[in-house]
């Protein structure tokens, strides 16, 4: 790894922003409203990083209900409904970001959002959060015609950087966002904090921190794995095995 890092990728939900709480209020009550059960935060929070679509199905097949393309969609409109009516309810910034962000601008890095959430709900909490500002391009799950963990979409950002692939970097607390970037040729940081579990990835990330100042000394040295950089879990990271992108619902 010899390029210097020029430019952050970074997820939304579990990794600048904490949105279980909003979510689940929205989808539950989109849920009641088409007579179907409740979800848990768990099974929420295990899905997220997949995108609405995903969620709304897994709901449908939770209910032993046909997952049909109208009923998915009629179920998603109420779910974006809800959701766009109280988009930062219960809803906050990570600590550590906004000074991490500010701090990756006065290197004169470019920042950029992958994400697999629908457009319109990510541009509702990144405004609502006052988040847009920081970012150069952002990328939803509805913008192009593939989500992570294809590779397409960070591919896309790194393509309009102008940038090599290692020169930048994709950070995010799931397995998508590590096989997007592995997949990419992109380097790796997952969250420790976010919404996965580091035990439960089948790929392995370049580094692992547990909070956002873990980040700074990485991009102090351009890149060069430290092992102070990293969280104490390093250790329980899973051996790499090979390709790992696939489809996933939409968002």
């Amino acid at each position: 790894m010899t390029s210097p890092i020029r430019a952050l990728i970074f997820d939304l939900d579990g990794t600048l922003v904490d949105t279980i709480g909003g979510i689940a209020k929205a989808i539950n009550c989109a849920l009641v409203r088409h007579s179907l059960a409740p979800l848990t935060i768990s099974e929420i929070a295990d899905r997220v990083g997949e995108g609405g679509t995903a969620l709304v199905e897994y709901a449908l097949k939770k209910a032993r209900r046909e997952v049909d393309s109208e009923r998915a969609a009629q179920l998603q409109e109420s779910y974006f409904q809800a959701y766009l009516s109280a988009p930062i309810h219960e809803t906050r910034v990570f600590p550590g970001v906004i000074p991490m962000l500010e701090y990756a601008k006065a290197r004169d890095l470019d920042l950029a959002i992958c994400t697999n959430k629908a457009g319109v709900l990510a541009k509702a909490v990144l405004d609502g959060l006052d988040l847009t500002r920081y970012f150069r391009f952002l990328v939803y799950g509805d913008s192009l015609p593939h989500r992570k963990p294809h590779p397409g979409p960070i591919e896309w950002i790194v393509g309009r950087l102008g940038l090599p692939p290692d020169a930048c970097v994709m950070i995010g607390d799931t397995e998508n966002d590590v096989c997007a970037a592995r997949n990419s040729g992109v380097r790796s940081v997952f969250v420790s904090f976010g919404y996965s579990r580091l035990e439960s990835l089948s790929s392995q990330p370049d580094w692992v921190i547990n909070d956002f100042d873990r980040l700074e000394p990485i991009l102090r040295n351009f890149g060069h794995r430290q092992s102070n950089s990293c969280s104490a879990d390093r250790d329980a990271i899973l051996e790499q095995r090979g390709s790992c992108y696939g489809s996933t619902g939409s968002a």
